[in-house]
């Protein structure tokens, strides 16, 4: 059995502790939210907005239905690969978030 230690806040694995006091920066969770604050704002905002004009246009496009709204500057292909871009680099924002915490997670005794 792994050595475990009683903390305030559970019981955790003493060697993955002692690993994450010498290695893990909790400010990085703060930095997280910030990140996920951007987003967020940015979602409401702007993607959301963009994900339904691209689908307003690709539903006229694809599904031959009239046009919704007027064309505007930007080709459907355009928009769609602007907004895939923008929701790839939450992922990666997402996906250190995973990271951090599946760190903290892995504490937990077996």
């Amino acid at each position: 059995m792994k050595d475990l230690i009683q903390t305030p806040y559970g019981v955790v694995r003493l060697g993955t502790l002692q690993a994450l006091q010498s290695s893990f920066d909790t400010t990085m969770l703060l930095k997280t939210v910030e990140d996920l604050d951007e987003f967020w704002v940015q979602w409401k905002q702007e993607l959301r907005d963009d994900i339904l004009r691209v689908h307003a246009m690709a539903h006229t496009v694809i599904n031959d239905a009239p046009l919704s709204h007027p064309p505007g500057n930007e080709p459907l292909t355009q928009m769609a690969g602007s907004v895939a871009e923008q929701l790839h680099d939450c992922r990666q924002v997402l996906g250190s978030t995973v990271a951090l915490l599946k760190q903290i997670a892995n504490l937990a005794p077996d």
